[in-house]
């Protein structure tokens, strides 16, 4: 009733605490008691004081409910509500309206209670003290001095008195005692549908540690078994070679299950953000079916691509998003295809009023096992796996998860149609721009560099990481110092000739002297050769903030491990080219 309900909503709304709220029912319930009272005063013609001390009454619950709710002061007008009505107000219809005889003993009874339902800590205890003293000592001396008291004119004005003022205070107790019972139920509904929702969440998370610990052990007893392969046949090229491409495919693998987790992260955490630039959807389908050729080969599968109706290649968008949205859609058409089976994989391009965007539906179709409707509202969803699927697919379970919000992100829509084995068929639909003219650009094919003899510091506690590197770099040519971590690397660049070290490669998480407080030591060097060197930092950390920290701490460019080779190079070759040798 309060969703539908603007005026309610108002009152007795989730902004306000109980307090205010019961404060609220008092004052609406005492306004009509008080306002009927008033009414009766004036016909059956009671006394004048009665008449005016009703309708004083009357305004201040109005002024009350004005400060409460007007001037969102609910404390003070709680206080204000208690003083007067407890203090005041009671007192003196004691006084005019008969005494112990008729409804005022009930009033008085009601505002005893009024403290402890509406003042908070001890201020109640006080209230409550005043009030009753006071009650005790009018009762007492009205005893004594019973002149004080007026009396009502007739046994009849007795009676009414006492029925009107025992319907008013039932309804203000049936009223707090109706909205208490509605607020525990409340609150009793939110508590058990939190209990469930955590309990759903444990149970996603120990559904996600056995999947994940399934499939990173995997690949893991791939590594382990063909590298004890390798190490048996070192004196056979043909079966070490053969070991070592497996290696690589399990390694590749088990760094993809990583991302994943680490993506799902990003995305949940609202810190994955669109970057565009200028890409080709013919070059990133194409790089996608390259990646999972191995696959693609095992299962013996038939990859039919249509861009008959593509007629915008080039597009402005956010090449790495779009290559994560299709390789995790092209990769389930796969894991869930049987042998000898076929993918077909086309792009619609359709046109929009805004001639500088074109839609473009992405469509991944397969012939596998397909989905049961059932399983279809849950596809979506982290760790969804069909456990009626004939076919057993590894994984974490987040690929079409990912995919869904990067589709979202970049602005579209993802669409499913399936019958169980028949296949399934995936639809992401994604408005991109179209570049104009003038902002495409050929480009240049990278020309080999030369980096013999140029001098270069690794900086990294563990050293396995470090022998990988700098043997690697040494056989591109480089000139490679070593520092087991920051503090060695300042005390290297602190007794060496400045400009001896063109590059610093720095690991971010280090003990004794992390790579955050190494730059910010660099940076600070009188010398600008050492304090402008360039930094680039190596980190197993992908996460958003951490790359902004590093690039707040000064370093120049930020990978994420494990750092192939060609990509280090390419990085190493901007900084080489703008500062050549003097």
């Amino acid at each position: 009733m309060l969703k539908n309900n603007r005026l309610l909503r108002r009152l007795f709304g989730e902004q306000y605490d109980i307090q205010h709220r019961l404060l609220n029912i008092i004052l609406l319930v005492g306004i009509l008691g008080v306002a009927f009272a008033c009414f009766i005063a004036v016909v059956m013609h009671q006394n004048p004081m009665t008449q005016i001390l009703s309708f004083t009454c009357l305004i201040l619950f109005f002024l009350i409910f004005w400060i409460a709710n007007t001037l969102k002061r609910s404390q003070l007008a709680i206080i204000v509500f208690s003083i007067l009505f407890n203090n005041f107000i009671l007192p003196s219809l004691f006084i005019s309206s008969g005494g112990i005889e008729g409804g005022m003993p009930l009033w008085c009874l009601l505002g005893f209670v009024f403290p402890f339902l509406l003042i908070k800590g001890r201020s109640c205890i006080v209230v409550f003290i005043i009030s009753i003293t006071e009650f005790i000592v009018l009762v007492i001396y009205s005893y004594y001095h019973p002149e004080i008291i007026m009396k009502m004119e007739s046994v009849k004005m007795v009676l009414m008195d006492m029925v009107i003022t025992m319907i008013a205070v039932v309804i203000i107790i049936a009223s707090i005692f109706r909205y208490q019972t509605h607020i525990y139920q409340k609150q009793q509904r939110t508590i058990i549908k939190t209990v469930r929702e955590a309990n759903e969440a444990i149970k996603q998370k120990q559904d996600f540690i056995s999947n994940i610990s399934h499939d990173i052990r995997t690949p893991m007893d791939s590594i382990i078994g063909f590298t004890e392969l390798a190490k048996k046949n070192m004196d056979n090229p043909e079966k070490l070679a053969d070991s070592l491409e497996k290696i690589s495919r399990a390694s590749d693998h088990l760094m993809n299950l990583v991302n994943e987790v680490l993506d799902i992260s990003k995305i949940a955490s609202g810190k994955s953000v669109v970057e565009e630039e200028m890409c080709s959807i013919h070059e990133i389908i194409d790089n996608v079916c390259q990646i999972l050729q191995n696959e693609i080969d095992n299962k013996k599968l038939t990859v039919d691509l249509d861009f008959s109706m593509l007629d915008e290649d080039v597009l402005s968008c956010d090449s790495l998003r779009l290559n994560q949205i299709l390789l995790n859609l092209i990769s389930n058409a796969v894991k869930y295809s049987y042998e000898g089976g076929r993918i077909q994989i086309s792009v619609i391009q359709l046109s929009t009023e805004d001639e500088s965007r074109i839609v473009n539906e992405f469509h991944i179709r397969d012939e596998g096992c397909g989905m049961t409707p059932e399983f279809m509202e849950h596809v979506f969803e982290p760790f969804a796996r069909d456990k009626s699927s004939p076919v057993s697919a590894e994984g974490t379970g987040l690929g079409l998860t990912i995919a869904k919000s990067l589709v979202e992100i970049m602005g579209g829509t993802i669409e499913v149609v399936s019958e169980l084995g028949k296949g399934s068929e995936f639809t992401a639909i994604i408005p991109l721009s179209i570049p104009q003219l003038t902002e495409i650009e050929e480009e240049q094919d990278i020309v080999i560099y030369d980096f013999k003899g140029r001098r270069v510091l690794v900086v990294d506690d563990n050293q396995l990481n470090r022998e990988i590197l700098v043997e690697a770099m040494r056989e591109e040519g480089f000139v490679v110092d070593e520092a087991i971590d920051g503090s060695f690397a300042i005390e290297k660049l602190r007794d060496s000739e400045p400009g001896t070290y063109e590059l610093v490669i720095l690991d971010l998480q280090m003990p004794v002297m992390d790579g955050y407080e190494t730059t910010r030591i660099i940076r600070n060097f009188q010398n600008p050769k050492v304090s402008e060197i360039p930094i680039v930092a190596l980190t197993a950390d992908a996460l958003p903030e951490e790359k902004s920290r590093a690039f707040n701490c000064g370093v120049n460019a930020y990978l994420v491990k494990p750092v192939d080779m060609p990509s280090l190079l390419k990085v190493l070759m901007l900084f080489f080219r703008e500062n050549k040798r003097s």
